[in-house]
């Protein structure tokens, strides 16, 4: 325990910043190589002002030693023993020097201590480094290996790193004594026998971090003059670089938006301090008070501390202290609430105080001022911008998800600007009480509050204790679930979240045998859906052309989720009555719950709901041998992250969520999430029960495979932790295609099985999505939205129809669905709710796509959907013509 709290508050806060420094570059250039480069970057710039005090101090002892060393050299000389160290000890002191301050000379070598071991757990622990090249590098995670003797591998890299690091030590030991030259090279000489047998990225991020003490050491003994300029120019520099790269690969969202402006402002913000700096400073010339100004610092991080270590989790935790009971070893949820507050007590208080009393007083009095500011934004954030997510899972997974508008992210970052401003104000005050009261009061209001939850916590597990036992084993199993069978008729209607219409001539083109499986489909890439989001789009999709946006708002009598259960009853309504066992599974927001309220289809005898998703991961986990993180670890980690979260400004907090996998990355949290979906579409075959008679069938599966943005095992899209394998497609870094090739080659396994079971011909099959993707991977249509967003993709493969696939342009919509499914079995079927024919006859007018959006009209709530003609569009004939899409207030 002792050295789990030790690595804690010593090495995880290094760690962590390595961690995202190479997410982060992964989600730039996707290379393993380039982002050990990247973190190598990273933390020689963040600790370059250490190096810059630690060469402060070198400088400081060296100086001292040689003007103390002619008189030290001759009292060593004249006097021995006792006599020696008293007579020297007196002339230290009279010079206040004492030999202990002999020590600052190696401050530059302890601090690279944590950094090189943070460096070493994490880049040695790193499972996406297994099996991957760089360079001439074969296998990261190995030695480099590049040249052999005999059996003898010989490592080329370590060599190559300690070359710099010696031709780094000569330009930098100029002028220095011989002892402090040689020093320099035993130490290169000592990494060398450490790093020999390493792994290629450990060196590979240590012999970037040589290079760049290099190029410290050029900068300090050859151009330091030019200090500011040249620095500040190579700051700008690759923040623009980093502006034109992510404008470039990544402008078409929101992320690579932000991304774009953030690196844009980021790269003036050496020159505004150089400006601020020159026409401020007689303005910043306050009497510097080190007792209040600590103070202000101090309770400053404190509170910072009680809000992440000690409030937000215990407020987590006590909403549902079961979720965080019992999980592996770990039995009281209190373990993890302290793991949490010893990790944010070495990232925000240890850390802050190492470097507030490394720097001159100037600098530590800005420190003061800037934590101030800090611990009121993070306030302001989490108490004004809390942000509706919906419920949080255990493994940290929002049940809304995270969606800022541009707006609400200005007013966020303006109205942050108010701390600022106020902690600047208050600094100036000679009575530091000010701050230091309100602070103290709202350090006691937190830790009360903490305290009560822990109570709260402690009560409520030793409750759950008392009738609670762990599960002596896993239960793996299936059953079969569908029926399908040989003579009658049986229908699948299978909608997969956001599948990606436009990847279909790729997916095709890649694996040409699957155009062998899927014979008898028609492929409709002209098919338009009616909202670019779930909620409002699948309406459509299952109740036909009475369910659009602007047909639902006619009938304003009517409570929103009463309609949208009509929608979803519609087709298992007249499937029914035509003798049909039906199969429903996941009915997305029925009864407008988050997860599917399967009593809608309780008055329904012949049609039988099940919730799928999620409940053949472990199965499917175990019988692939894929060990993905315990569940404990997942909260450990994923708990500081949250609490983080919460304090950051909205313009962040959806880059640091990551759709749930919270900046890891290896995406084995999405993994997990995908699987919940994908091991239902690999087991279909299994949870099939082929029956021998003329039973008439029907199969609705809702599936979100497609949904999740996750890299896969190509060519057979295989779920994997380290994806070596893209694929050859136009697409094949592009994660959306990955999960939406795997959907459509599991898929193909089911229809083998149908196939092989000689029920495929008579058997109907309809797949759709109820929309697009958020971005345009195809289509570069110059509106102001994404086309593709509203391209639903739709296949259809009807009774005994055989062949290669068929593409048909036709103009389409998601709402044909009803239709394309009841053809031939119900003569102008009706719909029971509202008395009306259903058909696909009403194409002769534009269809009117509704482009909104709202946080206030989400699930649970029975408004009509809003409409606005600046945003919204009319289209017709073809959605990939420009000229075809009208905005509804230019529409006559």
């Amino acid at each position: 325990m002792l050295l789990e709290i030790l690595y804690n508050i010593l090495i995880f806060p290094i760690v962590q910043i390595i961690e995202f420094s190479f997410t982060f570059a992964q989600m730039l250039f996707k290379e393993a190589g380039i982002s050990v480069l990247f973190i190598s970057f990273v933390i020689s710039f963040l600790s370059l002002p250490l190096y810059i005090v630690a060469e402060n101090w070198q400088k400081i002892e060296r100086d001292t030693v040689k003007k103390l060393k002619s008189k030290a050299d001759s009292i060593k000389h004249v006097f021995k023993g006792d006599e020696q160290f008293m007579i020297l000890s007196t002339y230290y002191r009279q010079n206040n020097y004492h030999p202990i301050y002999a020590l600052r000379s190696s401050f530059s070598l302890l601090i690279q201590i944590p950094f090189f071991i943070a460096a070493f757990y994490y880049l040695s622990n790193l499972e996406l480094l297994h099996n991957i090249s760089f360079l001439f590098i074969k296998d990261l995670s190995a030695p480099d290996s590049l040249f052999s003797i005999g059996n003898i591998s010989i490592n080329i890299l370590p060599v190559l790193m300690t070359i710099i690091t010696c031709l780094s030590g000569f330009i930098y030991s100029k002028g220095l004594l011989l002892k402090d030259k040689i020093q320099i090279y035993i130490i290169s000489f000592i990494f060398l026998i450490l790093l020999y047998n390493s792994s290629s990225a450990l060196v590979l991020y240590w012999t970037m971090n040589n290079i760049i003490s290099l190029m410290k050491n050029i900068y300090l003994k050859i151009i330091y003059k030019y200090k500011h300029l040249i620095l500040f120019s190579i700051f700008s520099l690759c923040f623009i670089f980093l502006a034109i790269f992510s404008y470039v690969n990544f402008g078409y969202n929101i992320k690579g938006q932000r991304l774009t402006q953030l690196s844009i402002f980021i790269t003036i913000i050496p020159w505004l301090f150089l400006i601020i700096k020159k026409y401020t400073n007689n303005l910043l010339t306050v009497k510097y008070e080190k007792n209040k100004s600590l103070l202000v610092f101090i309770f400053s991080i404190f509170f910072i501390w009680c809000l992440f270590g000690l409030f937000i989790p215990s407020q987590l935790i006590v909403s549902s202290p079961q979720e965080f009971s019992f999980l592996d070893e770990y039995n009281s949820p209190l373990y993890f609430l302290f793991i949490n507050s010893i990790k944010t007590f070495g990232m925000f208080f240890f850390f802050p105080i190492c470097l507030y009393f490394l720097f001159s007083n100037k600098i530590k009095y800005y420190f003061s001022i800037l934590f101030f500011a800090f611990s009121l934004g993070i306030l302001i954030n989490i108490f004004l911008f809390a942000g509706n997510y919906g419920t949080l899972s255990v493994d940290f997974i929002f049940s809304n998800g995270i969606n800022y508008s541009n707006l609400f992210v200005i007013i966020n970052l303006l109205i942050l600007l108010i701390p600022i401003i106020i902690s600047i104000f208050l600094n100036f005050q000679k009575n530091k009480n000010i701050i230091i009261i309100p602070l103290i009061i709202s350090i006691i209001s937190l830790t009360v509050i903490s305290c009560i939850n822990i109570s709260n916590i402690k009560n409520s597990y030793y409750e759950l204790n008392k009738y609670y036992s762990k599960e002596k084993y896993n239960n793996y199993s299936i059953s079969p679930v569908f029926n399908i069978s040989k003579n009658g008729n049986n229908i699948l209607l299978i909608m997969l979240d956001r599948c990606i219409s436009v990847f279909m001539p790729y997916i095709f083109e890649e694996s040409p045998e699957l155009k062998e499986i899927y014979t008898g489909f028609t492929y409709y890439p002209n098919t338009v859906s009616f909202n670019g989001f779930t909620l409002y789009s699948t309406p459509a999709a299952f109740g036909g052309y009475e369910y659009t946006p602007i047909e639902i708002n006619k009938r304003n009598d009517i409570p929103l989720v009463t309609k949208h259960n009509e929608a979803l009853l519609l087709l298992p309504s007249i499937l029914s009555d035509r003798d049909f066992n039906i199969i429903v599974t996941d009915p997305p927001y029925a009864n407008y719950n988050w997860i599917g309220d399967l009593s809608i289809y309780n008055d329904y005898p012949k049609v039988k709901p099940y919730i799928t998703e999620g409940i053949y991961t472990d199965l499917w986990l175990n019988e692939n041998n894929l060990n993905l993180p315990k569940i404990s670890d997942v909260v450990k980690r994923n708990m500081f992250i949250y609490s983080v979260f919460r304090g950051l400004p909205l313009f962040f907090k959806q880059a640091l969520y990551m759709e749930g996998n919270w900046f890891s990355p290896v995406p084995v949290h999405t993994l997990r999430l995908m699987l919940n979906s994908y091991a239902v579409l690999d087991y279909l075959p299994r949870l099939t029960n082929v029956v021998n008679d003329s039973s008439n069938n029907a199969l609705m599966l809702v599936n979100k495979t497609t949904h999740k943005s996750i890299f896969m095992q190509a060519p057979d899209y295989i779920p994997i932790k380290n994806v070596t394998n893209y694929g050859t497609s136009r697409f094949a870094k592009e994660h959306a295609y990955h999960t939406t090739a795997a959907a459509i080659k599991r898929l193909a396994d089911f229809f083998l099985f149908l196939k092989n079971e000689g029920i495929y011909d008579n058997t109907r099959i309809i797949l759709f999505s109820d929309h697009g993707p958020e971005q345009n991977f195809i289509n570069n249509i110059e509106l102001n939205f994404n086309v593709e967003q509203f391209n639903a993709f739709l296949m259809v493969k009807d009774f005994n129809s055989s062949g290669e696939i068929i593409t048909d342009n036709a103009f389409m919509s998601n709402a044909d669905i009803p239709y394309l499914t009841l053809k031939n079995i119900e003569e102008n079927p009706i719909n029971p709710f509202t008395g009306n024919i259903i058909s696909d006859n009403n194409k002769k007018e534009p269809f009117y796509i509704n482009m909104w959006r709202s946080t206030h009209n989400t699930v649970g709530n029975n408004n009509q959907f809003g409409f606005n003609p600046n945003f919204d569009y009319f289209v017709h004939t073809n959605i990939f013509l420009k000229e075809n899409w009208i905005k509804a207030n230019e529409y006559k």
